[in-house]
């Protein structure tokens, strides 16, 4: 029963954050969002932080959050919120991965692919990692459950998470730079 509700309250955590940031999205434009990032600049720096934090646990798409948050507050103090939270928030995954004994639940499934991508994952370490951080369009929390349950140490994911997602989070800032001065 505990286990059933678990599962309950993460699905509806998960599409509570889907459907507000899709509602977000399309109810309101980058510039009434950002107007209110500026007015209530103090209360979202720490809302963003945690839920940044939290997406590792909860798979909660924050690729839009980032790149209003890009778009809005100081590049380099964007770039060590993100970093720090997302590398703090794989280093969650770890220990969610290491306190549900997630191996055990992992041997009962029969599925290749998860036994090939965990191979995958020990051949390549930290560069696997890395790369799958890097690349904007999957959840770098699943290459983080692949790679604790393979066996890598947390300290080498985080690392991994950070190097990945440093280059990803920085590639983003200029991005946004740009694409915020030729709008102006």
């Amino acid at each position: 029963m505990k286990a059933k509700l678990k599962l309950v309250l993460w699905i509806a955590i998960a599409l509570l954050a889907i459907v507000g940031m899709q509602g977000l999205s399309s109810n309101y434009s980058l510039s009434d969002m950002r107007a209110v990032v500026d007015a209530y600049y103090w209360y979202i720096l720490p809302a963003y932080t945690l839920v940044i934090f939290l997406r590792g646990v909860l798979f909660i798409p924050t690729m839009p959050l980032i790149l209003l948050m890009a778009s809005s507050i100081d590049p380099l103090l964007m770039f060590l919120l993100t970093l720090v939270a997302s590398c703090s928030s794989a280093y969650l995954v770890c220990l969610a991965i290491d306190y549900m004994d997630m191996q055990k639940r992992l041997e009962a499934l029969p599925s290749k692919s998860v036994q090939r991508a965990q191979r995958w994952v020990r051949s390549f370490g930290v560069a696997a990692i890395a790369g799958w951080a890097f690349f904007p369009l999957v959840f770098t929390e699943l290459i983080v459950y692949l790679a604790r349950l393979a066996g890598l140490p947390r300290r080498q994911i985080v690392m991994a998470v950070g190097l990945g997602e440093g280059l990803l989070i920085s590639g983003l800032i200029v991005v946004v730079s740009w694409f915020t001065s030729v709008a102006q």
